[in-house]
């Protein structure tokens, strides 16, 4: 089993369809197929084998996937980082398990300075594939279905950085829990900003515009760019972080702007919160819009058709149940368990029992798509259990389950979702943080001095707030641009 067998297989069914759009670059899968196939010829010649692991130092791009898919046919496996983490991420990670390189320019350079990564002997830039054009077939090895195709180095924020291996049988099962999810349809045309569902994109032969963005930090994005895509590529479906969507959905309320072609659009990855999805529906007045709640262990874990929102749905929001997550997909079983216990180590279904709760808990998954540990076991202990042999992964997001819906009440550290839903459902309010400081609630505000402290107190009245303070930015996290940094916004705040 090899995954460049799903290219192999759409360059013998639909070759000329379209594939990738980067720019103004078009290529179609008969494209796609040869690059690859001169590109795994290269890395062959320069010493890149089968079982080996390549850290792959490209920005989301045509190449990107040239890369990857080189990578896999030869037998070898892809690590990764994120983007805006890279430099950081060289730093804290030894890549042991590291054998070659292959990157932009840049991140080469800064590889040869690096004390973990210059004493790699392979390193490959990726500029070389435009290249490279031999009428050459793609030799596809053949793997164990347990072998790893991609390692993710974590960015290390919560403590030690881990490495979570997906093998390929991992991923194809991901790949068709996804389809049932993501409703293909042959004549799609994606604008993405999300990596590893471009793949799968790739994998049912569809067609995906590489988003114009800023993959290093999506807020900082041009808006119009993007916009300009969807309208000139006739783009009928989105895959966005909340962040980047909200930057084309913020310039088009300011330009009086809808986007009527698309009809799907798809987003996760961070708080979505209701006043945000109004706006989302006012900008694509025809579009299914869904939510995708997940994890790199585990994707998807659940999803939202906004339409089968009810609403009693509406309301709960409102009274402080927290984010509707939606129905629970994918993951065999998803518990709810108590927040207090640091390891749980192998138990009994009965022990498994005892510790579960109806009430507000730690999501625990289990399942085909769900990780069931980090490379060299490091990180196991603290996020990963067995009931009777069967793994579970610990998601540290805090939610609870009713009536067969899972609803997010943050992570275990900042479990204030269920205010912050409640705000974005009862005011015209901006960005928003809440964390405890001190034993006392904080709330903060970006650019909502029109609203009064009294609205909010009286809005709020199934929970306790301290303090609330007034900022012009609330920084968040460069992946997504969505997730609130609370260590910087402290520094801000200097408390």
């Amino acid at each position: 089993m090899n995954l460049t067998n799903n290219l192999l297989r759409n360059f013998q069914s639909v070759p000329d369809n379209i594939c990738l759009i980067q720019d103004n670059i078009k290529i179609d899968y008969k494209t796609l197929y040869n690059k690859v196939a001169n590109f795994a010829v290269y890395l062959k010649k320069h010493g890149i084998k089968k079982g080996d692991n390549v850290l792959v130092l490209i920005p989301m791009s045509i190449n990107l996937y040239v890369s990857l898919l080189a990578i896999w046919s030869i037998g070898a496996s892809a690590c990764f980082m994120d983007a805006g983490f890279i430099k950081n991420g060289m730093k804290k990670n030894e890549f042991k398990e590291v054998n070659g390189i292959i990157g932009i320019t840049k991140y080469l350079i800064y590889s040869n300075v690096n004390r973990n990564l210059r004493k790699l002997r392979i390193k490959i830039n990726s500029n070389i594939i435009s290249k490279l054009s031999s009428d050459v077939d793609l030799d596809i090895e053949e793997v164990d279905e347990s072998s790893n195709a991609i390692l993710t180095y974590t960015s290390g924020t919560t403590g030690t950085p881990k490495v979570a291996a997906r093998s390929h049988s991992f991923l194809q099962n991901q790949g068709i829990i996804l389809e049932k999810c993501l409703n293909y349809e042959e004549t799609d045309i994606e604008l993405s900003s999300v990596p590893i569902f471009t793949l799968s994109n790739i994998n049912f032969g569809i067609t995906t515009v590489i988003a114009n963005g800023n993959f290093k930090n999506l807020g900082n994005s041009n808006a119009s760019k993007l916009v300009k895509q969807i309208e000139i590529n006739n783009i009928n479906r989105i895959m966005a972080a909340p962040g980047l969507l909200n930057l084309i959905v913020e310039y088009c309320m300011i330009n009086n702007k809808k986007l009527y072609n698309v009809n799907k659009v798809f987003t996760g990855g961070g708080a979505v919160f209701l006043d945000f999805i109004e706006k989302v529906k006012f900008v694509f007045p025809n579009a299914l819009i869904t939510t995708l709640y997940g994890s790199t262990e585990a994707e998807p874990i659940a999803e939202l058709n906004i339409n089968d929102m009810t609403s009693d749905d509406i309301e709960n929001t409102k009274n402080g149940y927290g984010i509707l997550a939606g129905n629970i997909v994918g993951v065999d079983d998803c518990k709810t368990i108590k927040y207090d216990i640091d390891e749980i180590g192998n138990i009994s279904a009965y022990e498994f029992k005892k510790i579960q709760t109806d009430e507000i808990g730690e999501i625990v998954v289990t399942g085909k798509n769900v990780l069931e540990g980090y490379v060299n076991g490091v990180g196991d202990k603290e996020n990963k259990f067995s009931v009777e042999g069967k793994k579970y992964h610990r998601t540290g997001d805090l939610g609870i389950i009713k009536d067969g819906k899972l609803w997010l009440r943050g992570r275990i550290k900042q479990p204030f979702f269920h205010i912050e839903a409640s705000l974005h459902s009862n005011l015209n309010i901006g960005k928003t943080a809440v964390f405890k400081n001190e034993g006392k609630t904080i709330l903060v505000l970006e650019n909502s001095d029109n609203i009064k402290n009294e609205d909010i107190y009286n809005c709020i009245n199934f929970d306790k707030i301290d303090e609330i303070i007034h900022v012009k930015k609330i920084p968040v996290d460069k992946r997504h641009s969505t997730k609130v940094d609370y260590n910087e916004l402290k520094k801000i705040l200097k408390i």
